[in-house]
């Protein structure tokens, strides 16, 4: 199960036939949780991991006020039961009356995004003596799809059209050497300083996939990055339920304050919530946070002041 070399994307799109391992394993059988707003293109063939994999009992469904056809798709499954949790303001109150439903002995608590591997209920089952809740590690799988904003001056490659013709006196200027992954603006460069013209056309796009690769050079994906633009009211909400959730549910954790400071800066920008009236609640709520707290947003306040003093200083030597 460490390192597969079948095409994770041929599973998500070939869609298996079904197969319910509780049939064939009901002894093992545990209940499966999943509170729910909104899934995913691969919501079905999630499920369809989830019940290879896992003998479920009954799998329990928070509903949380579905915006899409995830109900749908989950009802065609046995065993299901839908729990109306639309009233509910928070994923935790749904977890936990999800929790209260569950009638095995062990359970399962899972994400809609999840797909789960060949083996992976007889792995975790290993674990159950050993410990009381537990999980295993992540792999991501990057499905998403944006637009490159690109400011600067260099040629986008991917998908280019041209005449034979321009490239008449260029191609023997091409040495079997360095045009290696630059021939975006190498081959722009050169056709503008042939007299011939190089353009961009913005009326059509297209789709560039970043994925791994086969290659003869060591090419490991070591991480991805993307950033969600995300509305005012989500990026409140978020940061909010992360600050008082954290202080109110969890003793004093030097791993965590960075980023309550960090979001209650945010929201101080947001006009949303001041260090004053935080640092009230905290006091109500879970005092005990407070020396950490105002350690790190000393800290904090420290490092932007050298960011900013080390930029002046760049600017007045450039």
């Amino acid at each position: 199960m460490e390192n597969s070399t079948k095409s994770i994307f041929r599973e998500y799109f070939t869609e298996p036939p079904f197969v319910d391992r509780y049939e064939g394993d009901p002894m093992d059988a545990v209940d499966v949780l999943i509170p729910v707003i909104h899934t995913n293109e691969l919501w079905k063939v999630n499920l369809l991991s989830f019940y290879r994999e896992v003998p479920i009992h009954k799998l329990f469904i928070g509903d949380g006020g579905c915006i899409d056809n995830s109900m749908e798709i989950a009802k065609e499954f046995p065993r299901v039961q839908v729990l109306d949790h639309r009233s509910y303001k928070s994923l935790g109150y749904s977890i936990r009356k999800l929790i209260e439903a569950v009638e095995t002995d062990y359970f399962v608590y899972l994400h809609s995004d999840v797909f789960l591997p060949s083996g992976w209920f007889g792995v975790m089952q290993q674990y159950q003596t050993q410990y009381d809740w537990f999980e295993c590690r992540q792999r991501i799988t990057a499905l998403i799809e944006y637009d490159l904003e690109d400011a600067a001056s260099r040629a986008l490659s991917g998908s280019q059209m041209g005449r034979r013709q321009a490239f008449e006196q260029i191609l023997t200027k091409i040495d079997d050497d360095f045009l290696y992954r630059n021939e975006d603006i190498i081959l722009a460069g050169l056709i503008n300083e042939n007299g011939k013209k190089y353009g961009r056309v913005n009326d059509t796009f297209h789709h560039h996939q970043v994925m791994y690769k086969q290659s003869i050079w060591g090419r490991r994906v070591k991480s991805i990055s993307f950033e969600l633009e995300i509305d005012r009211q989500e990026e409140v909400r978020a940061a909010m339920m992360q600050v008082k959730g954290l202080v109110k549910y969890l003793h004093p954790d030097a791993q965590y304050v960075r980023g309550i400071v960090a979001n209650v800066d945010r929201l101080q920008e947001l006009d949303e919530m001041d260090w004053e009236e935080f640092i009230q609640w905290v006091k109500q709520v879970n005092p005990a946070w407070l020396p950490l707290i105002s350690k790190e947003a000393r800290l904090q306040a420290w490092r932007r002041l050298l960011r900013a003093i080390k930029q002046m200083t760049k600017k007045l030597f450039m």
